[in-house]
């Protein structure tokens, strides 16, 4: 399809939960609930109210003609009388604050001189208060993409909404334990020419918010709008799409949906879309539009002169960056991806830079070792620390462990976490092997295997020798034997 033809424009709002110890408006932890019932429950109606225009949200209207009642569980570990209402909003996350300035910097974004809180008019039942505070930090940035660069035209912070439990035809029950949680808003521009390029946008933003390393990493912390038109069509907006991979589909058939319209003569109206299993969207409710907006009078602005210069001292490096780092030290660009975006990046770095190691060896140990002892050998990795790796990779790099040991080494620490990792070599026998027994088991093996193909030959020693000989050793010396022997 010619996308440029059929006047296609696409915009993505990206939601991404921040890992801070507090919520944005009070210092709940951000931890969702820790017991099954809840201390506290709630039920109420809600019903909107004018805007900063003075007119009341089309979309609010719309959803307060339900009458659906609101269930609200509640919990002590991890809500208050913010949560619910009954008390005003606190002073905003300071942390909270500097790492969205933080996002909104890597996103090349012109920071406000005053941050302002406002409230966003929301009564489907998911804020108890009937409307989301929220605070524009930057606007008019930019990022490169593979297909050139893609507007970010607001960079925002803002409370997460509570968690949907339960719906039925007169009732939705909501939990409030998300409620609060500060999360990101970054909402881009022009520049998205295809489907698949809305994809790859997603995800770069995703990992330049990921890159300062406050990023919540877990099921539902992250939440994707698409905002969708064609020439002759309208705006329309699918909320939550729920992976990378829906998003081109989830363009293609609003695509298709809308030129049908169209070619019949229809009218394509401006809609928020909720998305089904497919790709495909159906009606949710009307497109909101600026009535919804007004002031939070109960917290004061922020200036962000002075946060900003300490914001711009601590900038982190982006993901893309640190994976071209990486290339150049021996990772794959696979294996850089893979790294950057595990638990042992940091450690990572701290080993390449105090050992001689390949650095390719270092990740895959962090990688695909680690990876393959939980997932095949349901292995208990989480007990191994920090300083079991120091101590694994200093045997390494000092010759006394070959690299083929240390999958053997880390599953046996890994089920005995009290013993030290010299013990357990020592238990093992995996000492590396002098090169004169090396070559005395290669003799053998090649005197009992003369008609082998060499491969097979190599195998064999390998197997004789597991985990106390390296690999290339074994290659180079079975290679030089046969040729003496040939």
């Amino acid at each position: 399809m010619d996308y440029k033809k059929v006047g296609l424009r696409v915009g993505l709002e990206i939601h991404h939960e921040l890992d801070t110890k507090e919520k944005l408006f009070c210092s709940c932890p951000t931890l969702l609930k820790t017991k099954e019932k809840p201390d506290l429950i709630l039920e109420r109606f809600q019903r909107p109210v004018a805007g900063e225009t003075g007119e009341i949200d089309i979309a609010a209207i719309e959803q307060m003609k339900k009458r659906v009642k609101i269930i609200y569980e509640v919990y002590d570990d991890c809500d208050c009388l913010i949560d619910t209402d009954e008390e005003p909003p606190h002073e905003p996350n300071n942390e909270a604050i500097k790492v969205a300035l933080t996002i909104a910097t890597l996103f090349n974004c012109k920071i406000v001189d005053e941050i302002h809180v406002m409230r966003k008019t929301i009564i489907d039942g998911s804020l108890p208060s009937g409307f989301q505070r929220t605070m524009l930090l930057g606007t008019n940035g930019w990022m490169d993409t593979n297909q050139g660069k893609v507007e970010i035209e607001a960079v925002s912070l803002e409370e997460d909404s509570a968690r949907l439990i339960n719906k039925e035809k007169n009732s939705v029950t909501f939990r409030l334990d998300r409620l609060g949680i500060p999360e990101v808003e970054v909402g881009t521009g022009k520049g998205i020419v295809s489907p698949d390029h809305a994809k790859e946008v997603a995800l770069k933003i995703g990992n330049i918010i990921r890159s300062t390393g406050k990023a919540k990493i877990r099921e539902g912390s992250v939440r994707q709008d698409v905002n969708i038109s064609i020439k002759g069509g309208d705006r329309v907006e699918v909320k939550h799409v729920p992976s990378l991979s829906l998003i081109p589909i989830v363009i293609e058939k609003e695509i298709e949906r809308q030129l049908s319209l169209i070619k019949s003569r229809g009218k394509v109206t401006r809609d928020v879309r909720k998305i089904l299993e497919d790709g495909s969207t159906e009606f949710l409710r009307p497109l909101p539009g600026s009535a919804r907006m007004y002031p939070e009078t109960d917290v004061i602005p922020i200036k962000t002169s002075e946060l900003l210069k300490e914001v711009k001292k601590r900038l982190p490096e982006t993901w893309d960056r640190k994976i071209q780092r990486y290339n150049k030290l021996g990772l794959s660009n696979e294996l850089g991806k893979q790294i950057v975006k595990s638990d042992y990046v940091d450690l990572f770095e701290t080993t390449v830079k105090k050992t001689k190691i390949k650095p390719n060896i270092i990740a895959n140990v962090f990688v695909n070792t680690l990876k393959n002892l939980k997932k095949r050998e349901k292995i208990p990795v989480e007990n191994l620390k920090d300083n079991d790796f120091e101590e694994l990779f200093e045997f390494l790099v000092n010759g006394k462990i070959v690299k083929e040991s240390i999958p053997d080494i880390l599953s046996y620490k890994a089920k005995n976490p009290n013993m030290k990792i010299i013990e357990i070599v020592k238990k093992l026998g995996l000492e590396t092997m002098a090169k004169e027994e090396l070559l005395k088991i290669v003799k053998d093996v090649l005197r009992k295997n003369k008609d082998q193909p060499i491969n097979k030959t190599i195998g064999i020693v390998m197997r004789r020798v597991r985990g106390k000989a390296r690999s290339e050793d074994v290659v180079k010396m079975v290679k030089k034997e046969v040729e003496k022997i040939y």
